[in-house]
């Protein structure tokens, strides 16, 4: 994702083994997830203030090749005691009640 006034670019194919495309934010910044025209499966995200390097390794699970996603239980020790997590918990337990991870 990158702010409306960058420019854009049609060969960053030629800069990573990646398949790599650009998008052009139309909010701010900390909506680049919710805003991103996904057209596949599994995607990565980043935005202008990172840069990409050239060779990545994806974690993924063996034989099924579903990518790893790093979260925190949902527990006293590791969430509850703080109130910012504990509340983002509640929220999303209105969704989807069994929700118990913080991603």
């Amino acid at each position: 994702m990158v702010p409306p006034v960058a420019g854009s670019h049609d060969d960053y194919d030629q800069m990573s083994d990646v398949p790599v495309r650009t998008q052009h934010r139309g909010a701010p910044d900390f909506m680049d997830l919710c805003e991103a025209d996904v057209r596949t499966d599994w995607f990565m995200l980043t935005n202008s203030y990172h840069h990409v390097a050239r060779h990545v390794d994806l974690m993924f699970t063996p034989g099924t090749f579903k990518p790893v996603i790093p979260f925190t239980p949902a527990t006293y020790p590791f969430c509850f005691k703080f109130p910012y997590c504990k509340e983002t918990i509640n929220l999303a337990q209105r969704i989807n009640p069994g929700h118990d991870k913080v991603v």
